[in-house]
């Protein structure tokens, strides 16, 4: 098997002030970052998830506020449909690899998975979610 150089990162354990940007690994050259992305998850350096957990929801966010906008005209099977197709299916993409992460990365997911119940049940934003979620159940 080959080392790509090109498209291969490392994640960077040791203290900035090393001045180490790079490693040698097999004749390749490999640059050092403060987290790598394998497979559409985000590691850093003391894997506790926080970056991957801070773009997902963010993604997220973004599609249920999109996904508000045309709720309306659509009927209830239909909108949890595009529900699952847009939001679910992110969360639910590798997230076997969450165990363990601290409960603030938990807690963002849940609140966009709340938030997605809210919009496909057409309630108000202050409405209880733990209802809602057993109701889409």
């Amino acid at each position: 098997m080959a080392l790509n150089p090109t498209k291969s990162d490392a994640i960077q354990r040791l203290k900035s002030a090393s001045g180490l940007t790079s490693v040698n690994v097999a004749d390749s050259v490999i640059q050092l970052s403060g987290g790598v992305k394998i497979l559409g998850a985000t590691l850093d350096p003391s894997l506790t998830m926080g970056p991957h957990t801070k773009t997902l929801s963010k993604s997220c966010f973004h599609h249920i506020r999109s996904f508000k906008q045309i709720r309306s005209s659509m009927d209830h099977f239909t909108a949890v449909s595009v529900a699952l197709a847009l939001v679910s299916s992110r969360l639910d993409y590798v997230s076997s690899i969450l165990s363990g992460s601290p409960l603030k990365h938990i807690a963002r997911l849940q609140r966009a998975q709340h938030a997605l119940a809210r919009v496909v049940l057409q309630e108000r934003s202050r409405a209880r979610s733990a209802p809602l979620m057993q109701q889409l159940h």
